[in-house]
C-alpha cells in the first residue's frame, strides 16, 4: 500500500493553522488528500470551507497538477469541483504543492459501479451532467482528456461531477512536447486520442464518455479495457441491454469512429434532459395507474 510522510499536525502547522486537517481520504503513488476545513483564506479573512486537500509528493507532477489549476482557476459550474486555493507549503522537510477542492459529499461512479449496471434513469442522468461539465470546459477551449468513472463523482444529494483536469488540454496555449503524446487511461480513449492527434475537441470527451455510459448500462467494460477495439468506434446497438432505442441511438452516435459524427455536448446534455423528463413522466403515470 502507498504510504507518504504527511501528517496532519504538521500539515496543519505547515499551512499557518488556516486549516483543521481531518481524516485521510485517499492515497496513492503522487501524495495524499484530506477532508479538512479551510477556517482562513491566504489574507487572514474568516472561511468556513469544507474540502478536499491534496498533497503532492513529487515536483515532477507539477506540470499535471498546473494543468488542473489553469483549467479549474476561472470556472465555476455545479457540475465541476471547485477549485478553492493552492501553493506551496514546506512539510516533511518537503517543499510541497498543495491544492484545496471543494470537498463532495457522495462516492466515485467506479465505486458504484461494482455493486452492478445501473438503471438507464441513472446513466442518462450522469450523462446529462458531465455532458454540461464538457460544454461548460469546451466554452474555454478546453479538453478533458481523461474521462472515466473514477473521474466521476456522484453526490450523495442527487447529481454527477466531473473531477481531475490533470490530463486536460487548452487546445490555444498548450503546444508542448507532452502536448503530443497520448495521455489519458486506456480503454477510454477515443480512436484520434489514442492515435495522438494534437487537435482534440470536446468530441473526445463526448466519445470517453459513450464508453463510460455504455459500461454502466451492462455492468462491465465493453471491450475489457482494449483499447485497440475502439480503433473503429464502438456499436451500441450491437449490444443486448433494455434500455430505450433513444438512448442507444445517442450512445452510437457518441461512439462513432469520427469526431465529426458525433453530437455537441450542449445538445446531448439538452436531448438527455429530454429523455430524462420523459422517463420520470412514464413512472409517474404508472404509479398513478398502480394507485
Amino acid at each position: 500500500m502507498a504510504t507518504h510522510p504527511f501528517l496532519p499536525a504538521a500539515v496543519e502547522a505547515a499551512l499557518g493553522q488556516r486549516y483543521i486537517v481531518a481524516s485521510e481520504i485517499a492515497v496513492g503513488g503522487q501524495g495524499a488528500v484530506f477532508r479538512a476545513t479551510r477556517v482562513s483564506r491566504p489574507d487572514n479573512s474568516v472561511a468556513d470551507d469544507l474540502v478536499a486537500l491534496k498533497l503532492h509528493l513529487y515536483r515532477n507532477q507539477d506540470i499535471r497538477v498546473q494543468r488542473e489549476i489553469s483549467a479549474m482557476e476561472n470556472i465555476s459550474h455545479p457540475t465541476l469541483a471547485r477549485l478553492i486555493e493552492h501553493g506551496y507549503c514546506d512539510v516533511a522537510n518537503r517543499h510541497t504543492r498543495y491544492v484545496a477542492w471543494e470537498f463532495i459529499d457522495g462516492q466515485p461512479l467506479s465505486q458504484k459501479l461494482k455493486q452492478g449496471h445501473l438503471l438507464e434513469s441513472e446513466v442518462v442522468a450522469i450523462g446529462r451532467d458531465v455532458l454540461a461539465a464538457i460544454a461548460q470546459i469546451w466554452s474555454l477551449r478546453i479538453v478533458h482528456g481523461d474521462i472515466k468513472p473514477s473521474n466521476i463523482m456522484l453526490r450523495d444529494s442527487g447529481g454527477a461531477v466531473l473531477i481531475d483536469l490533470g490530463a486536460a488540454r487548452h487546445l490555444e496555449q498548450d503546444n508542448s512536447p507532452a502536448a503530443r503524446k497520448p495521455f489519458g487511461t486506456a480503454g477510454y480513449l477515443s480512436p484520434e486520442q489514442a492515435r495522438g492527434t494534437t487537435a482534440l475537441s470536446c468530441a473526445s470527451d463526448i466519445f470517453s464518455l459513450g464508453v463510460v455510459m455504455l459500461q454502466c448500462l451492462i455492468g462491465r467494460h465493453p471491450t475489457e479495457y482494449d483499447q485497440r477495439a475502439l480503433a473503429e468506434g464502438l456499436r451500441a446497438s450491437s449490444v443486448r441491454m433494455p434500455v430505450s432505442t433513444g438512448l442507444v441511438t445517442a450512445l452510437d452516435k457518441m461512439l462513432s469512429a469520427r469526431p465529426t459524427f458525433r453530437p455537441s455536448p450542449a445538445g446531448l446534455a439538452s436531448y438527455f434532459d429530454r429523455l430524462q423528463q420523459s422517463m420520470d413522466g412514464d413512472l409517474g403515470r404508472m404509479s398513478a395507474v398502480a394507485v
